[in-house]
């Protein structure tokens, strides 16, 4: 929900409001006036403050996952190289003859790799920023 749903929400808020003020002033209102009156801003209250706390929730939990997250994610890429040296490693090593066990070794170490894929693709869902900023990083040090 955007933030047209929380302003509206509050304008509907105040306007109610005024119209209670308004309406005493005027005229001597009914209970049932008043009570319909006061359950409107009771609903547009809670559900704007409803709104406003989850979003302010996310907000706060982002800011507590993003440095666990840098870390996280450089020991992912790190595993993730490492699998990769391993499987250019067992590639030599086939060079020398064929050999079965190579042969397992290997698609053992690609699905190794393909879950190593799949962690930085998690990260990259729940920090973004944080992830493209680290892959710059090992980018220029490569």
């Amino acid at each position: 929900m955007g933030n047209w749903l929380q302003f509206s929400l509050l304008a509907v808020c105040i306007l109610t409001a005024g119209g209670v003020v308004a309406l005493t002033v005027f005229r001597d209102p009914t209970a049932l006036e008043l009570g319909l009156l006061q359950l409107v801003i009771l609903a547009t209250g809670l559900l704007g403050s409803y709104i406003f706390g989850r979003n302010s929730a996310r907000a706060g939990a982002m800011e507590v996952i993003k440095p666990h997250a840098r870390s996280a994610f450089r020991r992912v890429t790190a595993l993730y190289n490492s699998l990769y040296r391993l499987s250019d490693r067992i590639e030599d090593l086939k060079e020398d003859g064929p050999d079965n066990r190579l042969d397992l070794i290997q698609a053992l170490v690609n699905e190794q790799i393909a879950t190593g894929q799949d962690a930085m693709e998690d990260w990259r869902d729940i920090v973004p920023e944080e992830v493209e900023e680290i892959e710059r990083r090992t980018q220029r040090h490569d």
